[in-house]
């Protein structure tokens, strides 16, 4: 096999292993997917012109490892995405044979305690979440959207009380979260947005925010606290 016929088999395999990549939920609007997308097309174009020089050949190696490297991060964020949605159906599947609550008509679901490792301070313990939810009960996602709300806000820290309304005749959702120092609302707009990893990835910037609005009022208490010792110390 010649340099040229290497360089497309290459070509060929990692445009494979991207496109396996892609079809994970929501794995099109990583970052890395699209410039893995992005690098991938200037290699194809530089394969496509390899045969003119041995410069032209040397351009289509440099493309091509680039392109190994990006297709790689694209797999990477891909199996994150996919462990992510296994896990929220596993506990999908739990909560089905654990609990006797889903009916029609509205519901409350208030958070187990989460589950985590004690070295871990990313999930604050005696985190709470209540979800009120009008998702219609024979809704295959309507359990696993409520975990990955109250998956998400717990990393948050603190009380969340989110609202879910679904208009009669409407394709799109109203979902209104408050919590420490937030009061948000947003819109679902079709199945694209209304599904747990879609919710999730939504929320995930509101949780950091409240987190890092607890972390710094918490450093505040702690300065302060320290001026009162000099004070005291100096009196």
């Amino acid at each position: 096999m010649g340099a040229l016929s290497r360089l497309r088999q290459e070509l060929d395999e990692l445009t494979g292993e991207l496109e396996d990549a892609t079809g994970v939920p929501d794995a099109l609007r990583q970052p890395e997917v699209t410039r893995a997308q992005a690098v991938l097309a200037d290699a194809r174009t530089a394969v496509s012109s390899a045969f003119l020089s041995r410069r032209a050949m040397i351009l289509a190696r440099e493309s091509i490892a680039r392109a190994q490297v990006s297709v790689r991060e694209a797999v990477t964020i891909s199996r994150s995405l996919s462990e992510r949605s296994a896990a929220l159906k596993a506990d999908a599947a739990d909560l089905r044979a654990t609990s006797a609550y889903v009916r029609s008509g509205p519901s409350s679901f208030v958070s187990r305690p989460v589950e985590h490792d004690r070295t871990d301070d990313s999930v604050p313990s005696g985190s709470v979440v209540v979800v009120e939810n009008s998702i219609p009960a024979d809704h295959p996602a309507r359990i696993p959207i409520e975990l990955a709300i109250t998956r998400t806000l717990a990393t948050g820290g603190g009380e969340w009380q989110v609202w879910i309304t679904v208009p009669a005749d409407s394709t799109w959702w109203g979902m209104r979260v408050r919590g420490p120092a937030i009061d948000w609302v947003t819109t679902l707009h079709g199945p694209e947005d209304q599904t747990p990893e879609a919710v999730a990835t939504r929320l995930l910037p509101v949780a950091r925010m409240a987190r890092a609005e607890a972390l710094y009022r918490r450093s505040l208490g702690r300065r302060g606290a320290g001026s009162r010792v000099s004070d005291d110390r100096r009196g």
